[in-house]
This record gives structure tokens, C-alpha cells and sequence, in this order.
């Protein structure tokens, strides 16, 4: 069958035409033909044509109305043609809007339903601090005192509280309910969406609901109690005008209860190392789950640090590592403390060899249980890579906000390091930027005045800033613990000028690191007592052997002595023992330049510069020594 033919038969028989006209014209050939016999025999009979000619009338009339007849059943075909066309486009593009509505139906009802799982996948994870509207009295309304406005004071002072507490782990979120809310209105239910979800959360979800009620007291102070999901309630009192302190002590105590890792770690972040103290002991003892009882002990010891008692807060890292798998990076967070308090509880030596147990366990361990760069501090310090140390302090500051790993914000200590490098440029950058009312910030601006001046050879001009900072560090157990042996820069100054009574009394206060020995060594030699030096020297390696700072200072006595291979040898010990200090470097290259070695000084020079490329009289030495080779 034909394309023609196909559709022919769907829209109803229009093969039929051709086959009526076809008969047509046949009918009339047929009569054509009868004519023309008719009008042979008709010449030679009269009847036959006058019978003939009855016959043609009859036949071109019956023709004409047969003709008429297909004109019109012609005209009515073509016309329900027509129709048909036009009522099969109509149809198409009814078919067209009806598929597209369908389609769009079907997207509405995906968005719905999708929106639907996110509310119940959201539901299902829902850890959040939900504060809902407070109770308060209509006579309180006149005064500003609403219920929403003290649910406000409380979820402000929240928000403040998370935003204040430096920690890796996930804590609660604390949103208000009331505020919350979507009004799009559900289809013949008159719910919102924020109902809807507020359901589904309250049915499923984990959160911590918050209410509480404002009274005023038969005084006219104000009195604000606060309860919640497995909170008693607690209230707290004041003058009519303390609602601001009554809702921060309330968000704190929801805060404490709900959330008491991360309240003891805003308590030590905020310097309130009593209230830490106070806090997590009955925290720990509640807790059950031992990470969680690990990471409280870390911040029941970094307590301790900030309260400078450095046995109990060891005592506590100690216990935190116990409690913390080694396969948790979190392991690594009071190790790294626990080696910044052994220099003072067991001496510098013992800090050294944790350092280097802490560093060779970080090679064996797995990629996903490496300790992130900031918890190098400890390890960095106490073997004297100052350029690790410096690193892992910027990055302490980039993820704390400036709250340092040992309770001191870290901008002082960044500015320290750069002073060690020989960078006062980038050290006063710090300094600069770091918070002028806090205690280091203060005391670390007055030891980068000496350090500039002791660079300068103006002993004297370093004397009266490094008494400002001694006197401060004597009166806060914070900058005792911060800075541990940094008054020794005093005691070197005083013993420089003459001073040596008052010397000793601050190297004898400061007690026996190895900085405050070799000072102290170096004092003495400066006075003449050479052996009372060598004896304060060796006494200092007797208890530290693998820290560089007295090799540094012999050798350089030695050296400004006339023994140069002696000087040699402890220039290369310090060196060993700290091959990223810069300083036991520098002092085997003039010592090697003095021999005219130019070749092995350039050498010692340009590894020194590795490890501080902005010291001044560092580079001008290599270039000296580049133009003798």
C-alpha cells in the first residue's frame, strides 16, 4: 500500500473517489458509443431515430444530474478534508499543551518531593540548640522585656560563645525556632513549610530545645531561668538592668551542659583557666565516651599550663594520649603539649627526646593519622627548628583566630621567632598587628627593644626594656609559662655592663635552661672568671647535652680566644644538634673566614641563609666571602 493510500484509509475512505470517477467517465464513453451506432441506423429508419434521440435526452440528463451529484460530493469531501486537517492540528497542539502540563506537573511534584528528603534527610541529622520564645510578664513588655527579646540575648550570646571556640570537631548548631520559619502554605492543609519542617525535626531529629521564663523579683531586680532537653533549670539573678549578664551566664551554663568539650575549650581559649578548673573535672567524670574524655583531659591540662603548673597539666596529657587511640589525629594534640610542659617539669633533655619520639612516630604513621603542621610547635621548639616552629605558629594562628596551642595568642610568639631569624622587620609586622591590651603582646614589644639593641652591641640601651618585661613576667603566671627562660636576656645584660650581683640573682631565679647557662657562662667569661664559665657551661651540657645554645657560646668565647679548633668542634656540635639554626652557622663561617677558607666559609654562609634569609650581617658576610673565592 502507498504512503497516499495509508493515510487514505485512516481518515475514512478517500480511495472511493477515484473509482466513482472512473465509472463516470466510463458511462459516458458507453453512451458516446450508443450515439454513434444510433446515428448509423438512423439513416436509414426513422424510428430508430426518433428512439435514438429520446434515448440521448434521457442519457445527457440522467449525465448532467450525475455530474452535479460528483461536483457536490466533491465539494463536500474536500470540505471534510478541510475540517479534519484543521481539527487534527487543533488536536495536535491539544495533545502538545496536555504533555507539557504533565511534564511541568510531574517537575513540580520532583521539586516537592525532593524538598521533602532534603526536610527529612535534614531532620533525620538534626544536632542543633533550639531556642524557643522565653516566658516573660506583660508589666516587663513596657521595658523592652520580652520574652523574644531574652530568647534573642540567649541565642546571641550562643552564636558568640561557638564563634569564640577554636576547635576542629563538629558541635551544635544553636538556631532560634521562631525565627525559622517559611510561610508557603501547603495545598488544602493551611500548614507552612516551616510547621512541616518544624515536625519532622521535633519527630526525628536530635535537637536541643531551649525555653526559659523572665520574672521580676519582690526587689525589682530580674531574675532568669533557663531550662531544656535533659537541662535542669537554673536561675540566675540580678539588678533590673543586667539582663545582658543574666542571659550570657544563662547561654554559658546551656553551653556547659550541652556542649562540655567545647565549653571547656572557650573557658581556656578566653584565658579563664579557674573556671576551666572548676568546670571539667565533674565534665570528665560524666562523660562516657573515652575520645571525648581524652580531648576533655587535654583541656583539663592546657588549664593547668595557663595556671603555670606544668607537673598537673603533663599529668593530664599524659592521660588524654592514653585515652585517644593513635589512630585519631587527635593523638597528636596533647602530645605536642605534653612536650611543651616537660622542659619544665623534667628538663629541657627529656623535652628533646619526646620531641624526637613525636617526630619519628609522625614517619611511621599512616597519611590519614598525620598530625597537621601546627602541632609541630612543641616538637619544633625544643630541637630548635626555628623555621618549623614559625610555620606551625602561623598556621596556629590562621586556624585559631590568634589562640595560640599553650593559652597565649600567637601573634607575640610569630614576632619572637622572627626576632631568633634576624628579622625585625617582619617581627615588628607581627607585633604591630597583634592585640595591644593583651599581656604578650605588651611583654613581647619590650623584649624586641632589647633584641634590637643587643644586636646593635648597646648593651645598656636593652637593660630598661628587658626590666619592663621581667617585672611583668615575675606578677603573670601566663608569661611565666609563655616565656619560660627569656628574663636571662636581663641577666646577660647585667652581667655585660658590670652588674654581675644582679645577674645571678635573675639567672638563679629563672633557673637552669640552657639559654640562662650559656648567658650565664658567657657572663662570666666577659668578667674574666673563665673557669667559673667553663664550669657553669658544663654543668648546663651535663643536663642537656643535645641542645645547641652552650656549644654556640663556648665556641664563640673560644674563638674570640685564639682556639680556633676548639671553637671549631662546638660550632660543629651546635650545628649537628640544630642544623636549621641559623646562628651555629654563621659562627663556623666567620670562624672559617678568619682562616681565610673562603671557600668552606661561603659555604657554612649560604646554608645559614637557608634558615634566615633577611639577617643583615649574615649577608653581608656571604658576600664578603663570595668576592675572596
Amino acid at each position: 500500500m502507498t504512503e497516499g493510500g495509508l493515510f487514505a484509509g485512516v481518515l475514512g475512505g478517500e480511495e472511493e473517489a477515484p473509482e466513482r470517477e472512473g465509472a463516470a467517465e466510463a458511462l459516458i464513453e458507453a453512451g458516446a458509443f450508443a450515439a454513434a451506432v444510433a446515428a448509423d441506423h438512423a439513416k436509414y429508419d426513422p424510428g430508430v431515430a426518433r428512439a435514438a434521440e429520446g434515448f440521448l435526452q434521457e442519457q445527457t440528463r440522467l449525465l448532467k444530474a450525475q455530474r452535479e451529484e460528483m461536483a457536490e460530493q466533491r465539494s463536500l469531501r474536500l470540505s471534510h478534508l478541510h475540517s479534519q486537517s484543521r481539527e487534527g492540528k487543533i488536536r495536535r497542539v491539544g495533545q502538545r499543551i496536555r504533555v507539557g502540563m504533565q511534564v511541568f506537573a510531574a517537575l513540580i511534584a520532583s521539586v516537592i518531593g525532593l524538598g521533602l528528603l532534603v526536610m527529612l534527610y535534614d531532620a533525620f541529622t538534626s544536632r542543633s540548640v533550639v531556642v524557643n520564645a522565653f516566658k516573660a510578664p506583660a508589666a516587663l513588655a513596657g521595658r523592652g522585656l520580652t520574652g523574644d527579646v531574652v530568647a534573642s540575648g540567649v541565642l546571641d550570646t550562643l552564636l558568640k560563645l561557638q564563634a569564640a571556640t577554636h576547635s576542629s570537631y563538629k558541635r551544635l548548631d544553636a538556631k532560634s525556632e521562631w525565627a525559622s520559619d517559611v510561610k508557603i502554605e501547603v495545598p488544602e492543609t493551611g500548614v507552612s513549610l516551616g510547621e512541616i519542617n518544624r515536625l519532622l525535626h521535633q519527630r526525628f531529629g536530635h535537637d536541643l530545645h531551649i525555653d526559659g521564663d523572665l520574672i521580676q523579683t519582690e526587689l525589682g531586680g530580674l531574675a532568669l531561668t533557663v531550662r531544656g532537653d535533659g537541662i535542669p533549670a537554673n536561675t540566675f539573678s540580678g539588678a533590673a538592668g543586667e539582663l545582658d549578664k543574666l542571659t550570657t551566664q544563662a547561654a554559658e551554663y546551656v553551653y556547659g551542659c550541652s556542649e562540655t568539650y567545647f565549653f571547656a575549650v572557650y573557658l581556656v581559649g578566653r584565658g579563664r583557666f579557674a573556671d576551666a578548673l572548676a568546670f571539667i573535672p565533674s565534665a570528665f567524670a560524666a562523660e562516657t565516651d573515652d575520645v571525648m574524655r581524652g580531648k576533655l583531659a587535654n583541656a583539663w591540662g592546657q588549664a593547668y599550663s595557663g595556671m603555670n603548673n606544668p607537673s598537673e597539666a603533663a599529668g593530664k596529657y599524659r592521660l588524654s594520649m592514653t585515652l585517644i587511640p593513635t589512630s585519631d589525629p587527635a593523638h597528636w594534640v596533647p602530645w605536642d603539649n605534653l612536650i611543651s610542659t616537660l622542659s619544665a617539669t623534667s628538663g629541657e633533655e627529656a623535652a628533646w627526646k619526646e620531641a624526637k619520639a613525636f617526630l619519628q612516630a609522625v614517619e611511621t604513621a599512616p597519611k590519614r593519622a598525620l598530625p597537621e603542621l601546627r602541632l609541630f610547635e612543641s616538637s619544633a621548639g625544643a630541637t630548635w627548628n626555628i623555621p618549623v616552629k614559625l610555620s606551625a605558629l602561623l598556621q596556629d594562628a590562621q586556624y585559631n583566630g590568634g589562640a595560640g596551642a599553650n593559652n597565649t595568642i600567637d601573634g607575640p610568639q610569630i614576632a619572637d621567632m622572627y626576632a631568633l631569624m634576624h628579622d625585625p622587620a617582619d617581627a615588628a609586622r607581627y607585633i604591630v598587628s597583634s592585640d595591644a591590651a593583651d599581656t604578650t603582646t605588651k611583654a613581647e614589644v619590650e623584649l624586641l627593644k632589647a633584641y634590637a639593641a643587643l644586636n646593635d652591641g648597646n648593651v645598656a640601651a636593652a637593660v630598661l626594656p628587658l626590666e619592663n618585661f621581667y617585672k611583668a613576667w615575675l606578677a603573670d603566671p601566663v608569661l611565666q609559662s609563655a616565656y619560660p627562660d627569656n628574663p636571662c636576656y636581663l641577666g646577660l645584660s647585667y652581667g655585660l655592663i658590670g652588674r654581675l650581683a644582679d645577674a645571678k640573682a635573675v639567672f638563679t631565679r629563672t633557673g637552669s635552661w640552657s639559654r640562662c647557662q650559656a648567658f650565664h657562662g658567657s657572663v662570666l667569661a666577659h668578667a674574666g672568671d673563665v673557669n667559673g664559665a667553663q664550669r657553669i657551661w658544663a654543668e648546663g651540657l651535663k643536663v642537656a647535652p643535645d641542645l645547641p645554645i652552650i656549644y654556640l657560646h663556648r665556641g664563640q668565647f673560644e674563638m674570640d680566644h685564639g682556639d680556633p679548633n676548639t671553637a671549631g668542634a662546638d660550632f660543629a656540635i651546635a650545628a649537628g644538634k640544630a642544623p636549621h639554626f641559623a646562628d651555629p652557622l654563621k659562627a663556623w663561617g666567620d670562624l672559617l673566614a678568619r682562616e681565610g677558607r673562603w671557600s668552606d666559609a661561603l659555604a657554612k654562609y649560604d646554608e645559614a641563609l637557608k634558615y634566615a634569609p633577611a639577617w643583615t650581617e649574615l649577608q653581608l658576610a656571604r658576600d664578603a666571602a663570595a668576592r675572596k673565592v
